[in-house]
């Protein structure tokens, strides 16, 4: 089995901290989500993942390099941005005619990979699409036998009409034959929605599927990013592995805090953070080789890689290129 990550994107919504990393090596509480999901692959029995990149290519292509992966990960080089379905759509052929699963690296959830991947191959459907109601984000309309029928607008229009459609939310992750993507164009930009219109429209709509007692975050903003990694604390341990769940304060080994300090609520210190002594810190992240001045008090703040903060201060992100 092989899969897909969709890691090629801006990560707009995560700016300014995607000014330093893209959104595949964003970290919860110690863990990138690329880590994340290879781990969870694996366990899974997946034995390849590619995922696609656009925006800090090199710097995504070194941290795969220099990581032992448990399974093979392959960085595929977009020279445009190619959107979701045109980046799908180039990863093809490394999937040799087999289905394939593809998802948003900017989510997180608890969900057994293989048995869904299982189900699409057996349901027999060209795209298999893991949706939840999620009412915030519900704007895919499912017929009463589980088909997707639409999305966003023409999904909403659909649903008015009746006949047992309800509204879900597409979770990011979906199961795909390689056949689906054949009117496509390798190397020209799509959007995936696009292609799944035109199975509709051939009389082929993509399966809904769903997974009873489902655990699914969105972090692709700053503000669900920070809640997410505030969420975590409150989880039994152990409960969506391989992050770090059910503890207030994470510091990686090679981080070093002064015992002078205050530590309060959730607090995440990554790799070479140097935290001087009379420092007060309350639910705050700190990404790699981070250093907070001397008596320095942070409350609900984000610092970016590299960042040297003095002074007291709440609510704010700070990263390269922001003053």
């Amino acid at each position: 089995m092989r899969a897909m990550i969709l890691a090629a994107g801006l990560g707009t919504r995560l700016l300014p901290l995607t000014n330093c990393r893209p959104k595949a090596l964003v970290s919860l509480r110690g863990v990138t989500l690329l880590e994340f999901w290879v781990e969870r692959l694996y366990r899974c029995g997946f034995d390849a993942v590619f995922l696609n990149a656009y925006h800090l290519k090199d710097r995504l292509a070194a941290q795969v390099s220099q990581k032992q992966w448990p399974i093979r990960v392959k960085v595929l080089d977009e020279p445009v941005l190619l959107g979701t379905g045109g980046g799908i759509r180039s990863a093809a052929e490394h999937f040799a005619n087999e289905p394939f699963a593809v998802i948003n690296v900017d989510i997180i959830c608890n969900v057994d990979l293989n048995t869904l991947y299982e189900r699409h191959k057996l349901d027999g459907a060209e795209v298999s699409l893991l949706l939840h109601d999620w009412p915030e984000f519900n704007n895919v309309a499912v017929s009463g036998d589980g088909f997707v029928l639409g999305f966003g607008r023409e999904a909403e229009e659909i649903t008015k009409r009746g006949n047992g459609v309800r509204m879900m939310a597409f979770t990011g992750i979906h199961f795909i034959n390689p056949s689906a993507l054949a009117g496509s164009v390798a190397g020209m930009p799509e959007d995936i929605l696009n292609i799944y219109r035109k199975l509709i429209a051939k009389g082929a709509p993509p399966r809904a599927i769903t997974h009873l007692g489902l655990f699914w975050r969105e972090v692709g903003s700053v503000q669900s990013y920070g809640r997410v990694t505030e969420e975590l604390c409150r989880l039994e341990p152990g409960s969506l592995w391989p992050l770090r769940t059910g503890e207030n304060i994470s510091v990686d080994p090679e981080a070093v805090v002064h015992p002078d300090c205050r530590l309060k609520g959730s607090v995440v210190a990554g790799r070479g953070v140097r935290i001087c002594q009379g420092v007060s810190l309350e639910n705050v992240i700190l990404w790699d080789d981070v250093r907070i001045e001397k008596g320095s008090s942070l409350k609900d703040c984000i610092v970016a890689d590299g960042m040297s903060i003095s002074g007291s201060h709440t609510g704010k992100v700070f990263a390269p290129g922001v003053t």
